[in-house]
């Protein structure tokens, strides 16, 4: 299988495609332009003109890092495209980051084990994580 691995924004019509494919919410094609601008680092893999793999890292680029958006189009889960993006994170955490920074990540149900093999761990029950998500549009509000 000859892949096309690149350090590149996904574009959003491309990115979009691949989120569909995960069941997680979807978002409006500017919401995700916006975020997609504002990535610290991207990393794309297609096959024959299709993306099937992208990893993003959010953040400030200094104290804190985040990685987000692992996404493997499903066809093609179990055939190593997730270590591909995460051995391409990793080589740019580890030329980026400052001793101390953090970097976190939120991993779906079914692929903590995956993550471990990268050297995350789980957060102490003392120190649980939390989250919200915003259910109004209130930029879009006149």
């Amino acid at each position: 299988m000859e892949l096309l691995i690149e350090k590149r924004p996904a574009s959003v019509t491309e990115f979009q495609d691949l989120r569909s494919t995960t069941g997680w919410a979807m978002h409006s094609a500017d919401v995700v332009e916006k975020a997609l601008a504002k990535d610290l680092f991207t990393i794309c893999i297609s096959y024959q003109n299709q993306l099937i793999g992208v990893g993003r890292i959010i953040g400030d680029g200094a104290m804190y890092f985040y990685i987000q958006d692992i996404i493997v189009r499903p066809e093609f889960k179990g055939k190593g495209i997730g270590k591909i993006i995460m051995n391409a994170i990793e080589k740019y955490l580890n030329t980026h980051t400052y001793k101390n920074s953090f970097i976190g990540l939120m991993a779906a149900d079914g692929v903590k084990e995956f993550y471990k093999k990268f050297g995350y761990s789980e957060r102490d029950e003392n120190k649980p994580g939390m989250f919200k998500v915003i259910t109004t549009d209130y930029k879009n509000q006149v």
